[in-house]
């Protein structure tokens, strides 16, 4: 059987990209259906394997894109697992507070859902940076901070989620919102429409499974739910600005 490709994005591999390859094989047992992960890095690796993913666990932002030009179907969402932003600052910063942040530089990922929700936020408070200044992957806008680089920053949730306390050493956490409308999709593409149904039930089904319990944990994941069409196209007005 030809294996399926699934494609991760890089803010979900930042620590422990074996947690994919847990998932895969057991998902590849329950469903019948061969499955390899490809783990990508950065945005641009994330594009280049894009073409050839069979299902991909997306994040918010690209989940509008998937659909319309890509032709992939939702499958399943995690369960209570939201994409929010974090605001940070680093050692450069002259105050840790979000006033602090007008008039100076701050970072992002340029497209992102952390960076939309981040600069909403600012807007609303009145606060205005100077400039944007953007970076490849999450790891990289991490490092900037760290580094004195950048004074501030807007960072996925998801993503300091998998960090250890050491790994985020001289980052202070000056805002984190809680809109709980974003969220990240397994999607597939349209020639593993056949197979749909059998992953779902795996998916499903893993909540009920002492084993595949500490899959989901390392995944920060509660279990699979299917995704209603109002809370995706909810999220679309989102992310569209709307």
């Amino acid at each position: 059987m030809e294996k399926i490709r699934l494609l991760v994005p890089p803010s979900d591999t930042a620590r422990d990209s074996e947690r994919w390859y847990e998932f895969a094989i057991y998902l590849s047992k329950l469903s019948g259906v061969s499955i390899s992960p490809v783990v990508s890095t950065t945005a641009e690796e994330y594009r280049d394997q894009l073409p050839n993913a069979d299902l991909i666990y997306s994040a918010p932002e690209q989940v509008p894109n998937l659909i319309r030009e890509h032709r992939f179907t939702p499958l399943m969402q995690p369960i209570e697992l939201f994409e929010e932003v974090a605001i940070v600052s680093g050692p450069s910063a002259s105050q840790n507070n979000l006033k602090g942040i007008n008039g100076e530089p701050l970072g992002g990922i340029q497209g992102s859902f952390a960076n939309r929700l981040g600069l909403t936020t600012l807007t609303q408070k009145q606060i205005r940076p100077s400039s944007m200044e953007y970076r490849k992957s999450w790891l990289q806008l991490l490092k900037a901070v760290q580094q004195g680089e950048l004074p501030y920053a807007l960072l996925s949730k998801n993503f300091i989620d998998q960090l250890s306390e050491l790994s985020l050493t001289s980052v202070n956490l000056l805002a984190r919102s809680n809109l709980r409308k974003a969220f990240p999709l397994l999607m597939y593409a349209a020639s593993l429409k056949p197979q749909a149904a059998e992953l779902r039930k795996a998916l499903q089904g893993m909540t009920d499974d002492p084993k595949a319990l500490p899959i989901l944990e390392k995944l920060n994941n509660q279990g699979w739910q299917k995704p209603s069409e109002q809370s995706i196209i909810n999220m679309v007005k989102i992310l569209r600005g709307k």
